[in-house]
C-alpha cells in the first residue's frame, strides 16, 4: 500500500487551519504522512500545531519558519515527505469527508503518477462540483488544466521534472501539471472520489490579472511556438466544426452514404434475382 502525504501550508491563518486539522484527525484511516509547513505565524496557528501533535497520527511533522512564498514552502515539505503520494490541503480547506485517504487506499492504482478526484468548490453560499478528467492532454493542460487540491502527484515526478517553481507567485502547480502531463504524458488516472472541499477565498481566486500573466510567460518560455500554431489550427478547426451549418452538412453527407449503400444492396440483390 502506497504511501500518502498530506502537505498543509500556513501563515498567520489559525481559524482556517483549524478546520483543516479537524478533516485530518477525524480520518478513518491514520495510515498516512501529515506535514504543516507554517511561515512564521505570530496569530493563534502555533498552539494549534503544538496541540494537534498529540493527535494519534502515524506520522506528523511541522516546521515553523520565514519562507518566500507558497511555493518555497510547499517545497520545503516535498524535501521533508517521505510518501510515494503527495497530496496539498492547504490551510482554510479540508479533506472532503473522513473517509478520503481510506478510499484513495483503495482505488490508486500501482503504475499511477498522477490521480486526480472531485473537487468541491465553495464561494460563500454557493458550492459547485468540479469533476476530473477521464484523460489529460497537451491541449487541456494548456487551457485549464489539472487542480491541486483534489490531485495526487507521485514523489517520482518531482524528482524527474524537479520542484514548483518558485519564481511564480501562483501558477507554479499549473506549470508541473503542464510539463509533467501535457508534455511528458506520466501516467494518469481518474478518481471518482470526493476529496477536498477548496474554499475561493485565496490570491489565486481573485488575482486573474497575475493568474493569466504567469500563465502566459509559462507558455512563452516551455511550449514549443510550432506546437503552439498547431494548437491554434486544431482550436479554429474545433470552432468550425461546432457549427450549425458544418453540422448540416455532416449529416447530408452521412444520409448520402446511407442511401448510396441501399442502392448497392438493392442493385445486388436484383441480380441475384435475375
Amino acid at each position: 500500500m502506497p504511501i500518502i502525504t498530506v502537505i498543509t501550508i500556513n501563515r498567520n491563518n489559525a481559524f482556517g487551519l483549524k478546520k483543516t486539522l479537524k478533516s485530518i484527525e477525524n480520518q478513518t484511516s491514520k495510515d498516512f504522512e501529515f506535514i504543516v509547513i507554517d511561515g512564521a505565524s505570530t496569530d493563534e496557528s502555533i498552539s494549534l500545531l503544538q496541540t494537534f501533535q498529540l493527535s494519534n497520527l502515524q506520522t506528523f511533522k511541522w516546521v515553523s519558519e520565514p519562507d518566500s512564498g507558497i511555493y518555497n514552502a510547499m517545497n520545503k515539505a516535498i524535501k521533508m515527505a517521505t510518501g510515494d503520494y503527495f497530496l496539498f490541503i492547504n490551510s482554510g480547506d479540508e479533506l472532503a469527508n473522513n473517509e478520503v485517504i481510506e478510499k484513495i487506499h483503495q482505488d490508486l492504482l500501482p503504475e499511477t503518477e498522477l490521480a486526480s478526484g472531485i473537487l468541491t468548490l465553495i464561494n460563500n453560499e454557493n458550492t459547485k462540483q468540479l469533476y476530473p478528467p477521464t484523460e489529460i492532454s497537451l491541449s487541456y493542460c494548456i487551457n485549464s488544466g489539472l487542480t491541486h487540491p483534489n490531485t495526487l502527484i507521485r514523489k517520482s515526478l518531482f524528482d524527474k521534472y524537479g520542484l514548483y517553481n518558485e519564481s511564480n507567485k501562483i501558477v507554479s502547480d499549473w506549470e508541473f501539471f503542464l510539463i509533467a502531463a501535457g508534455l511528458n504524458n506520466c501516467n494518469y488516472q481518474q478518481l471518482d472520489i470526493q476529496i477536498a472541499k477548496f474554499y475561493q477565498d485565496g490570491i489565486s481566486s481573485f488575482n486573474k490579472e497575475l493568474v493569466n500573466t504567469e500563465m502566459q510567460r509559462v507558455i512563452k518560455r516551455i511550449i514549443p511556438k510550432t506546437i503552439l500554431k498547431d494548437l491554434k489550427k486544431l482550436e479554429v478547426l474545433e470552432s468550425l466544426t461546432s457549427q450549425p451549418a458544418y453540422q448540416m452538412v455532416q449529416q447530408s453527407n452521412l444520409i448520402n452514404k446511407l442511401l448510396l449503400f441501399i442502392y448497392k444492396i438493392r442493385k445486388r440483390f436484383k441480380a441475384y434475382k435475375d
